[in-house]
């Protein structure tokens, strides 16, 4: 297996790995030891694993939170990349990811297990609780679409879904301090409903990838269901996310767009 330690690799390096690691069999495991890290964290190859490494680790996406977060809850945890970032980051928060996709699920628990604060389950997040199989998978492995299945119908995979109060009930998590959705179109189905209202309200930081390019609408379900809910839009670089009214930031305002919603 190709190991590349990070901390003083060169672009030269970097780049022939990058090639590497885009190549060959997806049955093959790379892996990357990040400044700080004692543990490597493991990528597919030939998958789009190592732009999501680039994305978390390199571009730092995730760097925009205004005070340490004791619970956090990953919807759509891919490989781990942002659990494993954000475990290293505050090693004293409680992590919850989830995530559908089985492939997906079996590297983000070799990626975890490094970490004592990460809890991994394997599960899709629906509006209500169903069973899920996948129905697309869009720009490669890192994208996964779901649909819910129909009474009687054979599929396979054959996932199990949760809402998203009944993932935090079965965690016991009464608060989430930061609410990451990265679930490719199915945030249209968990803001559609009028029910989004409880766990919203119990969120004070949300970060939500919307996906209007697979499902059209996600945009206007997610804003709809959080307007009026006190919300501040800010912007990482790229990256929005949404402050709770009930976050009591220490920050300046001047850091993050101060459009409540």
């Amino acid at each position: 297996m190709f190991t590349l330690n990070l901390s003083g690799v060169n672009q030269e390096i970097w780049n022939q790995f990058y090639l590497y690691a885009k190549q060959g069999s997806r049955n093959e495991l790379v892996s990357i030891i990040p400044q700080g890290f004692t543990s490597p964290i493991y990528l597919r190859r030939s998958t789009s694993d190592i732009d999501n490494f680039i994305q978390i680790y390199l571009h730092k996406e995730y760097e925009f939170l205004p005070e340490q977060p004791n619970t956090i809850l990953d919807l759509g945890g891919y490989i781990g990349l942002a659990s494993t970032y954000l475990a290293h980051k505050y090693p004293t928060a409680r992590i919850v990811l989830v995530e559908p996709d089985p492939d997906n699920y079996i590297i983000a628990k070799l990626n975890s297990r490094q970490f004592g604060n990460i809890e991994c389950v394997n599960v899709g997040v629906w509006s209500k609780t169903c069973d899920l199989t996948i129905s697309a998978k869009v720009g490669g492995d890192w994208g996964t679409m779901v649909r819910e299945v129909s009474e009687g119908e054979e599929v396979s995979p054959r996932i199990k879904a949760m809402s998203v109060i009944d993932i935090m009930n079965f965690a016991n998590m009464e608060r989430i301090d930061f609410l990451k959705i990265d679930i490719e179109g199915s945030e249209k189905e968990i803001f559609s409903h009028s029910h989004s209202k409880e766990w919203i309200r119990k969120s004070k930081v949300i970060s939500c990838e919307l996906h209007d390019r697979m499902v059209e609408g996600c945009s206007d379900a997610f804003h709809n269901a959080i307007n009026g809910e006190g919300f501040t839009h800010g912007k990482h670089g790229e990256f929005d996310f949404y402050i709770g009214s009930s976050f009591n930031s220490s920050r300046s305002t001047s850091e993050i767009n101060c459009l409540t919603l």
